[in-house]
């Protein structure tokens, strides 16, 4: 969740966002400007819920609780 509150539902295709890669790289934060509305990626065998998101050119999994907007699309 966003200091403004937002959460990946509130996602849009446009959207600069940054956050932790879920999985082996954990730790690893990324930006990407998403090019579709993100979607589930489940719940990990750690527990932390997950969403995909896909900025154009591959797809990447967040960490659910990390990802912040950092732009909104125009």
């Amino acid at each position: 969740m966003s200091d403004s509150g937002t959460t990946a539902l509130d996602l849009q295709p446009g959207d600069l966002v940054e956050g932790a890669v879920a999985g082996s790289t954990a730790g690893t934060v990324l930006r990407r400007r998403l090019d579709r509305e993100p979607w589930s990626g489940g719940i990990g065998s750690d527990g932390r819920e997950r969403t995909v998101v896909s900025d154009g050119t591959g797809v990447d999994m967040f960490y659910t609780d990390t990802i912040k907007v950092i732009e909104r699309a125009q």
